[in-house]
Formats: C-alpha cells, sequence, structure tokens
C-alpha cells in the first residue's frame, strides 16, 4: 500500500471514529471514503460468489446502490414483493431482522470507544536503534534458548564428524550473526544458493564470509534447534508443536507487550509454504504455496503490525494444550488482550457469525464487521436468493441484538453478505456515486486486508529457505514478522522514515557487528578475509568519527600552524585531522600486517 492510499484510508477510519450513533435516529451518511486497494496476493476460502463462497478477486470490487428497506429499489412500491414489504425477516432459526432499526432505550451506544491509547508501550519506549527494536522481540532468554538447545544438538552429532573443530559449540554472538546473515541473503535474493552467496568474485554478498564460512553457516541452519531433544519424545504425547513452542510462545508475548495496536484490527490466517513431513501441514488451492503450515494472525489495520499468532495444529492429542479449533473459538482466543478496549475486529467468512458478533459485542466489548456465509441458519431467505434482485440493490436487517446484515447484489446472480455491530443504520457511501456502496462495504475494504498486506511485506524479504523441518520454517517466519515489527517500533519511536530495504540492512550489520569484531582477532583467517574486515572496520569508524563531527573541516594535525591547511580526512585508527600530503598509502598485505 503506498503512503497516499495509506492516508485515504487513515482518514476515514479517522472520520468514522468520530460517529456517535443514536439507537432510533439516522447517521448523516456524508462520510467521503474509499476504497481501500490492498489486493490480496493469494486468495482464500473466505469470501462467497452466489453458488459457493470462495474468495475472488471481486471481493475487492464491491458495488452496491442501496435505498434502504423503504427504497430499496428504484421501481414503485407495487413492484416490490410482497415479502420486503413486512416489517421484519425471519431467518430459518427464527431470528428476526427488522427492516428498521429498533428503538431502544439506551441513549448512546457504547462501541468503538477506545480505553487504550495504541502506539509503542512498555520497555519497548527505550529502544533508539534498529537493533534495540529487534531485540524487543527476540529477547535474551529466546536467544540463550536457542544456542543451549543447538548445543544439546551439536553434542550429539559431533561423533559423525572427523574433525572437532567442524562441530564448534555456538554462542549467543554467532546465532545474532546467523540471523543477520539471513537478514542479508533475503536482501539479496533468498532462493539463491549459499555457494552463489558466498562467492568473492563480486557476484556474491561480500560481507558473508567475513561473518562466517559457507560451511559454518550450513552447519549451524541444519543443527539449530529451539528445545530440548531430550525429552522431546515425552512432549510429543500430549504438544504437536513442542519443538518450538517456547520460542513461539515468547515471540508472541514481546509482540503483545510491546505495542498497543489501533482502534482497528484484522484476523485472518497466513500460509507458511512448507512441503515437508508435518502432521499438521495443510493444503489450500486457493494460497499460492498450497502446502503448508496455517498461521491465525491478528494485525493492525493502520500500520500491519502484528500482535498476535496461533499456528494451527490441528487435533492435538489429549492434554493441556488440546484447543478448540472452532472459528469463534480461535477469534476469542486471538482478542483476549485487547479485551474490553472497544475495539473492531475485520474477519472474512470463515470467522464470522452472528453468535460471535453477539458475544464479542456482549462480553468482550468489541465489535465485528465481516463477511458471512450465505448458508448461516439465522439469514432470512430474501438475503441470500439472487431471483429478481436488479443489480447495485442492498437490503438491510437489523436485530434487537445491535446486529446488523446487509446483502447487495454488485452483479447479476451475485450476493455478497456482510454483517456489523459496529454499524446500525443503511447509510450509503456518497463518494462511490452511481454505485451507491454502503458504509459498511466501504469500511470493510479499508481494513480487510492488513494480515495479507503484512504477510506481502514479509515475503518482499523473506529469510525462508529451502527445509524439510517445519520448526525451521516456523522460525523463518517469525523472523520475517520480527524485522517488520521492529521497523514500526522504530519508526515511531525515532520519527525516522526508513525504507524496508535499509532497515534491513542496517539491522542485518549491527546483528553481525560483534562477530565481526571478533573475527578481527583471529590470526589464522586469510588474508582476502582480514583485509575485508579491515576495510569494514575502518567504514564504520568513518562512520562514527563523521557522525560526531561537529565541523565540515580542521587543520591538519601534522602541518605546521603557519600553512594554515584545513582538511576533512582523519585517522581511521586515532581520528586526528590528516591532509594528503600525510596520508601513508599501503597496499593489502602490509595493511593486515600492521
Amino acid at each position: 500500500m503506498d503512503n497516499f492510499e495509506k492516508r485515504r484510508i487513515e482518514s476515514y477510519l479517522e472520520e468514522t471514529d468520530q460517529i456517535i450513533e443514536v439507537w432510533g435516529g439516522e447517521s448523516s451518511g456524508d462520510e467521503n471514503v474509499v476504497e481501500n486497494d490492498n489486493r490480496s496476493d493469494h486468495d482464500t476460502d473466505s469470501e462467497q460468489s452466489v453458488y459457493d463462497l470462495e474468495y475472488d478477486h471481486e471481493r475487492d470490487e464491491i458495488m452496491v446502490n442501496e435505498k434502504d428497506f423503504d427504497n430499496s429499489y428504484n421501481e414503485s412500491d407495487d413492484d416490490v414483493p410482497l415479502s420486503m414489504r413486512v416489517q421484519y425477516f425471519v431467518g430459518k432459526d427464527g431470528t428476526k431482522w427488522f427492516r428498521k432499526k429498533p428503538t431502544q432505550n439506551i441513549r448512546t451506544i457504547q462501541q468503538n470507544l477506545v480505553t487504550e491509547k495504541s502506539g509503542v508501550k512498555g520497555v519497548a519506549k527505550n529502544a533508539k536503534s534498529e537493533i534495540e527494536s529487534w531485540e524487543i522481540f527476540f529477547s535474551n532468554p529466546i536467544i540463550e534458548t536457542i544456542v543451549k538447545c543447538t548445543n544439546i544438538y551439536i553434542a550429539k552429532v559431533r561423533s559423525n564428524f572427523a574433525r572437532d573443530r567442524d562441530a564448534l559449540d555456538t554462542n549467543n554472538r554467532e546465532i545474532k550473526a546467523l540471523i543477520g546473515c539471513l537478514y542479508i541473503i533475503a536482501i539479496k535474493g533468498g532462493h539463491r544458493s549459499t555457494l552463489d552467496l558466498w562467492k568473492t568474485d563480486g557476484l556474491g554478498a561480500e560481507l558473508l564470509p567475513c561473518v562466517m564460512s559457507e560451511k559454518r553457516f550450513q552447519f549451524l541452519l541444519r543443527c539449530i534447534r529451539f528445545d530440548d531433544i531430550r525429552g522431546r519424545d515425552e512432549r510429543t504425547k500430549v504438544d504437536k508443536i513442542t519443538h518450538i513452542r517456547w520460542v513461539f510462545e515468547n515471540f508472541v508475548d514481546n509482540c503483545k507487550n510491546a505495542y498497543s495496536v489501533s482502534e482497528y484490527i484484522t484476523i485472518d490466517e497466513k500460509l507458511q509454504a512448507f512441503r515437508g513431513r508435518c502432521s499438521f501441514k495443510m493444503y489450500i488451492p486457493n494460497k499460492p504455496a498450497k502446502y503448508g503450515i496455517k498461521i491465525f494472525a491478528v494485525c493492525d489495520a493502520i500500520n500491519f503490525y502484528t500482535s498476535n499468532l496461533e499456528i494451527y495444529a490441528g487435533v492435538q492429542p489429549d492434554g493441556p494444550f488440546k484447543l478448540d479449533n472452532s472459528a469463534s473459538s480461535v477469534v476469542k482466543r486471538l482478542v483476549q488482550p485487547i479485551r474490553n478496549t472497544g475495539r473492531n475486529i475485520t474477519t472474512d467468512n470463515w470467522f464470522t457469525s452472528v453468535p460471535l458478533a453477539i458475544d464479542l459485542f456482549n462480553n468482550y466489548k468489541l465489535t465485528l464487521v465481516g463477511t458471512i456465509r450465505k448458508n448461516k441458519r439465522q439469514l432470512p431467505i430474501e438475503f441470500t436468493s439472487t431471483k429478481s434482485r436488479p443489480i447495485y440493490t442492498s437490503y438491510f436487517g437489523f436485530s434487537e441484538d445491535k446486529v446488523t446484515i446487509v446483502s447487495y447484489t454488485p452483479k447479476k446472480n451475485k450476493i455478497v453478505l456482510l454483517l456489523s455491530t459496529m454499524h446500525h443504520s443503511s447509510t450509503i457511501d456518497e463518494s462511490t456515486k452511481e454505485m451507491k456502496k454502503p458504509e459498511i462495504i466501504t469500511f470493510y475494504n479499508c481494513t480487510k486486508g492488513a494480515v495479507d498486506t503484512m504477510d506481502k511485506k514479509t515475503e518482499n524479504y523473506t529469510v525462508a529457505r529451502k527445509s524439510c523441518r517445519w520448526p525451521l520454517t516456523v522460525f523463518y517466519s517469525i523472523l520475517n514478522i520480527a524485522g517488520l515489527n521492529s521497523q514500526i517500533i522504530f519508526q515511531e519511536n525515532t520519527n525516522i522514515k526508513m525504507s524496508r530495504l535499509n532497515f534491513l540492512k542496517t539491522l542485518s550489520r549491527q546483528l553481525m557487528e560483534e562477530q565481526l569484531k571478533y573475527r578481527l582477532t583471529i590470526d589464522v583467517l586469510p588474508k582476502t578475509i582480514k583485509f575485508r574486515l579491515k576495510q569494514y572496520a575502518t567504514k564504520t569508524n568513518e562512520a562514527a568519527g563523521t557522525s560526531q563531527r561537529v565541523r565540515a573541516s580542521g587543520r591538519c594535525a601534522f602541518c605546521e600552524r603557519a600553512k594554515d591547511r584545513k582538511t576533512t580526512k582523519v585517522c581511521t585508527n586515532c581520528a586526528r585531522l590528516i591532509c594528503r600530503d600525510h596520508i601513508i598509502e599501503t597496499c593489502p598485505d602490509c595493511f593486515i600486517d600492521m
């Protein structure tokens, strides 16, 4: 989404948030809104056509012409079906939907009065650099756990190597450097072979050989573990995702604690591509990857910050980790951190249902907007039938439980149904002109694509490598999310706008910096690598000196005062100003021996 489109959406959302509806009265309906053009890169099973409810690209082109139930058609009342002249409609289960809003005794609606300010919170406010923002999510306990579990596995396989130095233990410094390498590879092209990336002929990533050898990189990726393998067999009897549960849940907790999302959030699923062996691997033909691990996500509809995640593990064995995988239960678990805060949730039709909307409104103090499938028993037949429905017409229904439904026909023989507990009128978005889309649809279009946008942003620079181990695939996924979340934290704390490419470049170098300094102390490194390490150290010192120097130029430290020779060059070792006459040129071999 470009910045212009994002500002338009934010403007709409801010305008909508100012509206306080009064039961029994009509809202003005004069908000100028535009449709969000966040088109998903992949289909979901969450949208509906006339005959089935699968996603297609029509969901991004919702067009409606609606005038309220008393005047739904342009024809005279004589042409309106008799069933449309009654005061209410009845669903298959007996649910009554009034043509007009029922009058209530309460004075105003209290939904969407957000009780928690959005933005960075807690210790995350102190993060002022790229790596500090990233370490909010991958904290030291997570890194230390990965190091500990990886070393346990290395100890197990060490006997398979002829030389112990080929299977040395790892540490925090090296694991961070490994992650930094993954971010660099994501920038260079995540699907290139490591042999190409470690080439020194100018076609590879020159910094990677300075961090570690290609052989060590491959070894660490093979050995990296996220749980103690010694007790895994026992734990898997009650938990399918024990291989990465502790790391995953701590990462998610850090996401919850670092940032308070805006008043509009989106719940949807993402499919992390994986074709190896996994008992809960999913096949979703509408997704580009088709096979993979399904992860439910909660994202901010404004800046696409990911605040909550849940891995779909299928039917778990009996025990503490067995959960109800129904759509309503998944939503209730995901929104638990924002319960009673007055926020709005946007979902697709796999999640949306009338009982869920009522439950969230009454017991969670949250509103719900989403598409709903036509086979729900609460819906009247008039709303799901395409017979005698002119195009660009809409029907509205209002329940006593503060639920609003709308049925519209964007084209012949097509119906789309939406449900909302945030909207309580048949207001038309006048900015849509002759199409006259209901405000519910405009709002849904503005907020539906947050998870898809997050997924697209992370896939643009993905750290994912080909792997037959599903825990490593999940690890790649949370690394991608950490890269995006940390950028949001960094930008809000510093007000420095930075492209995702430049942010990941800086972050990767900061993650590798400690390892580079350590490698510079190793005497047995090849001269070419040591030369590059010194070059990198020189550039780093120059950058630091430039940032600390206030004046643009000064007098050379070695020239006589009478000459008053000015220069901008500094010594890379002591940072004293030096002119051209006092610069000593050195060849690479001598430079290494200095």
